[in-house]
């Protein structure tokens, strides 16, 4: 089998980091053309659905959009907060009438917290908003902090929490694009990975490649927020300020798209290629 990393058409230029990364890290070329089996990055014209992609197509664009991510993880009863799609302002205002929680305006398609924004009522939504609308419970937090767990060929690893430097900063949106910096103080407990297996197994990503965003609330409860993975639209961010995290991101993903492929160039001992 011919592997490749597929970086094409006009946005490739958002992923040639990434691209040079994956290159180095899994002994694959880069190409505009696609190979037997696929690291799909940024695609042109080209359709990708009968491509032998190691993420899976379907995955990369279920993590694109909150509401489809909303929807696998309501069939999978994963632990969220409460979450809902509505069609128009008319179901929005009947949410917003009959439950007590505050409210947030999720923009479905954006990361890093862009454009979400607190509701209390529908003459807060911007014109043109994408809809259907994803509204989601927001739960308040002592301290502002997402945690972080990564997922390669069904193993679950590398707990971490984002948090702002500034403890006088109490934004919700607890991104790394936002100023929030990773720290690796805490271990998860079952609970953490029990919900983090279930929302990669909802979007189909526990047997490729994922993370997952979890909140804990002030009870100890843990709470799926959203999944993210590599390809086409997004990528899961790299700059994670720990180098033996990093490098076991990269070790992990080389074994388990080889593992697709047959016997790894490497030799015995996975190392980056030069």
């Amino acid at each position: 089998m011919v592997p490749a990393i597929v970086n094409q058409g006009g946005g490739k230029w958002a992923f040639e980091k990434l691209a040079n990364i994956l290159s180095e890290s899994l002994w694959v070329d880069v190409k505009d053309n696609f190979g037997d089996m696929n690291y799909i990055l940024a695609l042109g014209k080209e359709q990708a659905n009968d491509i032998n992609s190691f993420i899976p197509i379907k995955s990369i664009k279920i993590a694109l959009d909150k509401r489809k991510i909303a929807e696998r993880f309501n069939a999978y009863n994963v632990n969220r907060p409460k979450t809902f799609i509505a069609n128009n302002e008319i179901d929005i205002e009947v949410i917003l009438s009959e439950y007590p929680q505050r409210w947030i305006l999720k923009y479905p398609i954006g990361c890093g917290g862009i454009n979400h924004k607190f509701i209390d009522n529908i003459s807060q939504i911007p014109k043109n908003w994408a809809k259907p609308f994803l509204i989601q419970e927001f739960v308040e937090l002592e301290i502002p902090e997402v945690y972080r767990l990564y997922c390669i060929d069904s193993e679950i690893f590398g707990f971490n929490a984002r948090r702002f430097k500034d403890k006088n900063i109490k934004s919700p949106w607890v991104s790394h694009a936002q100023g929030a910096v990773y720290v690796y103080d805490e271990s998860p407990d079952i609970k953490a990975q029990e919900v983090a297996k279930m929302a990669f197994i909802s979007t189909d990503l526990y047997y490729s490649f994922g993370a997952v965003d979890l909140l804990k609330d002030k009870q100890g409860k843990w709470y799926a927020l959203e999944v993210g993975t590599d390809g086409i639209y997004n990528y899961v961010d790299r700059d994670v300020e720990n180098e033996i995290l990093y490098d076991e991101i990269n070790e992990r993903l080389a074994k388990a798209f080889w593992k697709k492929i047959g016997i790894t160039p490497w030799g015995r001992t996975w190392k980056y290629r030069n």
